[in-house]
Protein backbone atom coordinates (compact mmCIF):
# COMPACT_ATOMS: atom_id res chain seq x y z
CA UNK A 1 0.00 0.00 0.00
CA UNK A 2 1.37 3.45 -0.93
CA UNK A 3 0.54 6.90 0.31
CA UNK A 4 1.03 8.40 -3.17
CA UNK A 5 -2.18 10.29 -4.00
CA UNK A 6 -3.08 10.89 -7.63
CA UNK A 7 -1.92 14.37 -8.51
CA UNK A 8 -4.25 16.71 -10.37
CA UNK A 9 -3.27 17.58 -13.96
CA UNK A 10 -0.94 20.51 -14.54
CA UNK A 11 -2.40 23.73 -15.96
CA UNK A 12 -0.69 22.93 -19.28
CA UNK A 13 -2.28 19.48 -19.44
CA UNK A 14 -5.67 20.93 -18.50
CA UNK A 15 -5.31 23.50 -21.29
CA UNK A 16 -4.33 20.76 -23.76
CA UNK A 17 -7.24 18.51 -22.77
CA UNK A 18 -9.82 21.30 -23.03
CA UNK A 19 -8.31 22.50 -26.34
CA UNK A 20 -8.50 18.99 -27.79
CA UNK A 21 -12.11 18.60 -26.68
CA UNK A 22 -13.09 21.97 -28.21
CA UNK A 23 -11.35 21.23 -31.53
CA UNK A 24 -13.55 18.13 -31.84
CA UNK A 25 -16.53 20.52 -31.62
CA UNK A 26 -15.17 22.95 -34.24
CA UNK A 27 -14.22 25.48 -31.56
CA UNK A 28 -10.97 26.98 -30.30
CA UNK A 29 -9.81 27.69 -26.75
CA UNK A 30 -9.15 31.42 -26.55
CA UNK A 31 -8.18 31.59 -22.89
CA UNK A 32 -8.38 29.65 -19.66
CA UNK A 33 -8.41 31.41 -16.29
CA UNK A 34 -7.85 29.07 -13.36
CA UNK A 35 -9.55 29.60 -9.99
CA UNK A 36 -7.39 31.52 -7.56
CA UNK A 37 -8.78 29.80 -4.47
CA UNK A 38 -11.15 27.06 -3.32
CA UNK A 39 -14.70 27.77 -4.45
CA UNK A 40 -13.30 29.95 -7.22
CA UNK A 41 -14.37 30.20 -10.85
CA UNK A 42 -12.75 28.34 -13.75
CA UNK A 43 -13.29 30.58 -16.77
CA UNK A 44 -13.07 29.04 -20.24
CA UNK A 45 -13.24 31.42 -23.21
CA UNK A 46 -14.01 29.82 -26.58
CA UNK A 47 -14.20 31.11 -30.13
CA UNK A 48 -14.68 30.11 -33.74
CA UNK A 49 -14.18 32.05 -36.98
CA UNK A 50 -17.97 32.42 -37.39
CA UNK A 51 -18.55 33.44 -33.77
CA UNK A 52 -19.95 31.30 -30.97
CA UNK A 53 -23.65 30.48 -30.55
CA UNK A 54 -25.54 29.86 -27.32
CA UNK A 55 -25.96 26.20 -28.34
CA UNK A 56 -22.19 25.86 -28.80
CA UNK A 57 -21.58 27.46 -25.39
CA UNK A 58 -24.03 25.06 -23.74
CA UNK A 59 -22.55 22.01 -25.49
CA UNK A 60 -19.00 23.04 -24.64
CA UNK A 61 -19.96 23.68 -21.02
CA UNK A 62 -21.52 20.20 -20.68
CA UNK A 63 -18.56 18.43 -22.29
CA UNK A 64 -15.95 20.42 -20.33
CA UNK A 65 -17.84 19.68 -17.12
CA UNK A 66 -17.65 15.92 -17.82
CA UNK A 67 -13.93 16.23 -18.62
CA UNK A 68 -13.32 18.09 -15.36
CA UNK A 69 -15.20 15.40 -13.42
CA UNK A 70 -12.79 12.82 -14.86
CA UNK A 71 -9.62 14.89 -14.42
CA UNK A 72 -10.59 16.31 -11.00
CA UNK A 73 -8.13 19.21 -11.44
CA UNK A 74 -8.84 21.25 -8.29
CA UNK A 75 -9.22 20.45 -4.62
CA UNK A 76 -12.54 21.52 -3.19
CA UNK A 77 -15.36 23.18 -5.05
CA UNK A 78 -15.23 25.50 -8.03
CA UNK A 79 -17.63 26.92 -10.59
CA UNK A 80 -17.27 26.52 -14.35
CA UNK A 81 -17.99 29.50 -16.57
CA UNK A 82 -17.83 29.07 -20.38
CA UNK A 83 -18.20 32.12 -22.62
CA UNK A 84 -16.88 33.82 -25.71
CA UNK A 85 -14.18 36.46 -25.28
CA UNK A 86 -16.52 39.16 -26.63
CA UNK A 87 -16.39 41.73 -29.40
CA UNK A 88 -14.04 44.06 -27.54
CA UNK A 89 -11.67 41.43 -26.19
CA UNK A 90 -8.12 41.89 -25.04
CA UNK A 91 -5.72 40.42 -27.57
CA UNK A 92 -2.89 38.13 -26.60
CA UNK A 93 0.45 39.40 -27.74
CA UNK A 94 1.91 38.55 -30.25
CA UNK A 95 -0.28 35.62 -31.41
CA UNK A 96 -3.58 37.52 -31.74
CA UNK A 97 -1.84 40.53 -33.29
CA UNK A 98 -0.47 38.29 -36.06
CA UNK A 99 -3.91 36.73 -36.69
CA UNK A 100 -5.76 40.04 -36.97
CA UNK A 101 -4.18 42.30 -39.60
CA UNK A 102 -6.32 45.33 -40.33
CA UNK A 103 -8.29 44.92 -37.08
CA UNK A 104 -9.18 48.09 -35.19
CA UNK A 105 -7.55 48.14 -31.75
CA UNK A 106 -6.97 50.33 -28.73
CA UNK A 107 -3.35 50.06 -27.59
CA UNK A 108 -2.12 51.01 -24.13
CA UNK A 109 1.63 51.49 -23.90
CA UNK A 110 4.09 51.27 -21.03
CA UNK A 111 6.19 54.16 -22.36
CA UNK A 112 4.59 56.94 -24.41
CA UNK A 113 5.10 57.44 -28.14
CA UNK A 114 4.87 61.09 -29.22
CA UNK A 115 3.68 61.94 -25.70
CA UNK A 116 0.76 59.48 -25.72
CA UNK A 117 0.32 56.16 -23.95
CA UNK A 118 -3.05 55.30 -25.56
CA UNK A 119 -3.51 54.94 -29.32
CA UNK A 120 -6.37 53.80 -31.54
CA UNK A 121 -5.78 52.45 -35.02
CA UNK A 122 -5.57 49.40 -37.25
CA UNK A 123 -2.97 46.63 -37.05
CA UNK A 124 -0.50 46.85 -39.94
CA UNK A 125 2.55 44.73 -40.68
CA UNK A 126 3.71 42.43 -37.87
CA UNK A 127 7.29 41.33 -37.15
CA UNK A 128 8.82 39.20 -34.42
CA UNK A 129 9.62 42.41 -32.48
CA UNK A 130 6.38 44.35 -32.85
CA UNK A 131 3.77 45.71 -35.22
CA UNK A 132 2.71 48.79 -37.14
CA UNK A 133 -0.31 50.71 -35.91
CA UNK A 134 -2.05 52.67 -38.65
CA UNK A 135 -3.59 55.75 -37.05
CA UNK A 136 -5.58 58.55 -38.63
CA UNK A 137 -7.16 61.76 -37.49
CA UNK A 138 -9.23 63.58 -40.08
CA UNK A 139 -7.09 63.90 -43.22
CA UNK A 140 -3.86 63.12 -41.38
CA UNK A 141 -2.57 59.58 -41.00
CA UNK A 142 0.56 58.03 -39.59
CA UNK A 143 2.16 54.66 -39.03
CA UNK A 144 3.52 53.98 -35.55
CA UNK A 145 6.09 51.29 -34.87
CA UNK A 146 4.96 49.51 -31.69
CA UNK A 147 7.38 47.17 -29.89
CA UNK A 148 5.75 44.18 -28.16
CA UNK A 149 7.89 44.95 -25.12
CA UNK A 150 6.24 48.39 -24.83
CA UNK A 151 2.65 47.09 -24.94
CA UNK A 152 0.62 47.09 -21.74
CA UNK A 153 -2.59 45.86 -23.44
CA UNK A 154 -4.35 45.67 -26.79
CA UNK A 155 -8.12 45.66 -26.91
CA UNK A 156 -9.75 44.68 -30.21
CA UNK A 157 -12.89 46.18 -31.67
CA UNK A 158 -14.31 43.10 -33.41
CA UNK A 159 -17.57 44.95 -34.03
CA UNK A 160 -15.76 47.28 -36.49
CA UNK A 161 -15.25 45.97 -40.00
CA UNK A 162 -11.80 45.21 -41.35
CA UNK A 163 -10.99 46.67 -44.78
CA UNK A 164 -10.65 44.08 -47.55
CA UNK A 165 -7.06 43.50 -48.66
CA UNK A 166 -6.01 45.32 -51.82
CA UNK A 167 -5.89 43.25 -54.99
CA UNK A 168 -2.73 43.04 -57.09
CA UNK A 169 -4.31 44.24 -60.33
CA UNK A 170 -6.01 47.42 -59.12
CA UNK A 171 -4.43 48.11 -55.77
CA UNK A 172 -7.99 48.59 -54.43
CA UNK A 173 -10.21 46.39 -52.26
Amino acid sequence: MTDNPVLPPSPDRLTDEISHLLVSMGLTLYDLVLPRKNSGVLRVFIESPEGVTIDQLEGASRRISVLLDVLDPFPGRYHLEVSSPGLDRMLKIPADIERNPGRWVNVKLIEPISGQKVWKGRIGAVTSEGFELLVSSGKKSATLEISFSNVKSVQAEFWRSVPAPATRETGRP
